[in-house]
């Protein structure tokens, strides 16, 4: 178990503290990283084996399954990011707690997760994308950045893996044991796939935007210029999927402001577990 911070300091004296406790703890938990650097490898691999020889690229069609190959690395992808979070605060809450009375900063504690496990979603997603998609035919063009598709793929499901992480600290900071997080994990990511837009379903648009994936799946769509290439049978087209440099960027910045609401309301959560002010 970590060390508890003996006496207050500045909030930035504690990030440093807590940041480098907080790695050599995931340093010294052989198992936690071994899970964590199989669990992108595993699912990258998998991805890789879904769809066929034409990728994300080519006319539409009956051969055309670049929908499907997207939707798997997004799944894939908020799977990773939410379990690298959904236990993270709630197995710390007696320590926290106690710290807390001991003057440890709520945004300090807070900042350190999301700068160590932010550097851990960055790689896993960097990971999904190299195994699962950049050995298969690749969109002709990104929407923003036109030469580099792949870069483009990386930066969506990166932005994605973040929000999702961040979705998972708020699980994490709401639920009273790490036993009921784990069923949430699951939740959350059964809700990701109905709510992405890659399934038809009949929700309206103000539901199914409070997903991180609808706007994640939008961005690396919008890259493969899904509506074009590989269309949903029965689908009108999708505005989030237009091949074009705003709609990127829109989707983008949706994902990234999902995943700060998320922070913003973990460190809400956190601040209500400090000690209590007396009245008078």
């Amino acid at each position: 178990m970590p060390e508890a911070v003996p006496h207050p300091r500045g909030a930035l004296r504690q990030l440093g503290t807590l940041t480098r406790r907080y790695v050599r703890v995931i340093a010294s938990d052989r198992g936690y990283l071994i899970f964590m650097g199989l669990l992108p490898i595993i699912l990258g691999v998998l991805i890789y084996f879904v769809g066929n020889e034409q990728g994300l690229q080519g006319p539409p069609g009956p051969k055309s399954n670049g929908s499907t190959v997207l939707l798997m690395l997004v799944i894939c992808d908020c799977l990773a990011g939410a379990a690298l979070s959904v236990r993270e605060l709630v197995k710390e809450r007696a320590i926290y707690t106690r710290e807390r009375a001991a003057g440890l900063s709520s945004g300090a504690y807070l900042s350190s997760k999301l700068l160590v496990l932010g550097v851990i979603a960055v790689v896993q997603a960097f990971i999904l994308v190299l195994l699962g998609v950049s050995f298969r035919k690749l969109p002709v063009s990104g929407s923003f950045l036109t030469s580099a598709p792949l870069a483009e793929l990386v930066l969506g499901i990166a932005a994605l893996c973040l929000t999702s992480m961040c979705l998972g600290l708020l699980v994490s900071a709401l639920v009273s044991t790490s036993e009921k997080a784990m069923p949430f994990l699951v939740l959350l990511t059964m809700v990701q796939v109905i709510l992405s837009g890659a399934v038809p379903v009949s929700l309206p648009f103000a539901l199914t935007a409070t997903a991180p994936a609808r706007w994640g799946f939008g961005a690396v769509a919008s890259t493969a210029d899904l509506n074009n290439t590989s269309p949903i049978p029965g689908n009108s087209p999708d505005r989030l999927w237009d091949h074009t440099s705003m709609q990127w960027l829109t989707n983008m910045a949706v994902t990234i402001g999902l995943g700060l609401l998320f922070v913003l309301l973990t460190y809400v959560t956190l601040r209500r577990m400090g000690p209590r002010r007396r009245k008078g």
